[in-house]
């Protein structure tokens, strides 16, 4: 059901925000232990031109800069998967 939700939220926004794809990474794929969910999603934030909506910039650039303190720390955030993938 998530899922769906995130999609629409895409579409409905022409791909043209960040915001979703942060949100879609900090919710969903760290509850879900999904690293690799984690690191499309927002590689997909990081990749939304901020000028393609200038109505846009602000949110766009204060999700990236979420998008990039994720990946910071990413390892914190699946420690626990990364403790379980080794046998």
């Amino acid at each position: 059901r998530a899922r769906k939700h995130y999609d629409r939220a895409v579409a409905l926004s022409g791909g043209k925000l960040a915001g979703p794809h942060v949100s879609w990474a900090e919710a969903v794929c760290v509850e879900r232990r999904d690293a690799a969910g984690f690191d499309e999603a927002l590689r997909l934030a990081l990749a939304v031109e901020i000028e393609a909506s200038p109505a846009h910039r602000l949110e766009n650039l204060v999700m990236q800069r979420r998008a990039r303190w994720l990946q910071g720390r990413r390892d914190e955030l699946f420690l626990n998967a990364a403790k379980t993938a080794t046998p």
